[in-house]
């Protein structure tokens, strides 16, 4: 993957120094390095973030080096918005991915769906244990996360989500279609890898340990208690809360925080990168969007709880704590 966005780098280079070039030959005093715009972003929103600092870069692209990148024959663009809006414009190239297809529920519990299903699922949009893949949705990346986390669960080595997603793409007025994309089908040997995946019994397991980490990145509200959204409300026992809408921007196109934002947030919670970290929600979605960012982090151990409290606040024999608030 490190090498498929080699030349991301390398725009970045080029587009800096241009600007510098500029800067010196005009008699008005240059921006701030910090106020330059992203490579072939001029007229970005005033919230957007400049690139700064993240561990593993090449897990979130631009949409200018997306622009550039349409016609590689490996690439596979997942758009997991919804199938009307995919209609009603999509990314060239992009393949519309009901996300849905790759859970399963397990009596009360929706957790991930078997290798084989997820497989099937993601080969039959021609995405193959080759190809390099971009994903996208409308959602602060909350979407895009859930799709990232299960492909990374399932072995998938080239994985990326792209910054803004279709809002940031549109408002830019880059180039849309309404034509589905027509792909081939493809292999996805989906192996899973339980080192990224946690359940209750790991968790009771390894409850008060000071190597681990539970971060709980629902809404203060659900964490105290105060919006129970099971037979109990509360919290893991030692989880502390950090939501995950803490990640990403505000405004018409989010984009993910800066690096040294992201890390001030989570180091001060005491999720930090020495520890193994265990994140949870609801459903496991919003977890999965901060797996998505601790990786991006460089975390190296992270694990999504995919039950999350849809199973731990529905079951009386598992241990919570009320936080008060």
């Amino acid at each position: 993957m490190k090498a498929f966005f080699r030349n991301l780098t390398v725009l970045s280079s080029a587009v800096a120094a241009m600007a510098l070039l500029a800067a010196c030959a005009s008699s008005q005093p240059a921006a701030p390095a910090a106020q330059q715009p992203r490579p072939g972003e001029s007229n970005k929103p005033a919230d957007t973030p400049q690139p700064a600092g993240y561990a593993r870069p090449e897990l979130l692209v631009e949409t200018a080096w997306l622009a550039t990148n349409l016609n590689d024959p490996k690439l596979r663009i997942l758009d997991v918005r919804a199938a009307d809006k995919y209609q009603q414009g999509h990314i060239p190239g992009a393949i519309n991915l009901n996300s849905g297809l790759l859970d399963q529920k397990y009596g009360e519990v929706q957790d991930v769906a078997p290798a084989e299903k997820v497989g099937e699922v993601l080969g039959n949009l021609g995405v193959g244990s080759d190809s390099k893949v971009v994903i996208y949705d409308d959602a602060s990346t909350l979407s895009a996360g859930r799709v990232f986390w299960v492909m990374d669960y399932y072995s998938h080595p080239s994985l990326a989500i792209l910054n803004g997603g279709y809002p940031k793409w549109e408002i830019e007025k880059r180039e849309v279609t309404r034509q589905a994309a027509k792909v081939e089908p493809a292999k996805f040997i989906a192996k899973a890898d339980a080192s990224k995946r946690a359940d209750a019994a790991y968790i009771k397991a390894n409850l008060g340990k000071s190597s681990v980490s539970l971060c709980d990145v629902r809404s203060p509200d659900e964490y105290t208690g105060k919006d129970a959204r099971a037979n109990r409300g509360g919290a893991i026992p030692g989880a502390v809360n950090v939501d995950w809408t803490n990640n990403v921007t505000t405004g018409d196109t989010p984009q993910m925080k800066l690096a040294s934002d992201l890390k001030k947030l989570y180091s001060e919670a005491g999720v930090t990168p020495e520890k193994e970290v265990i994140t949870y929600c609801q459903t496991g979605v919003r977890a999965a969007q901060a797996y998505f960012t601790l990786k991006l982090l460089g975390y190296t151990n992270v694990r999504n709880y995919d039950g999350s409290w849809q199973e731990w606040g529905n079951d009386a024999s598992l241990p919570l704590e009320k936080k008060g608030g």
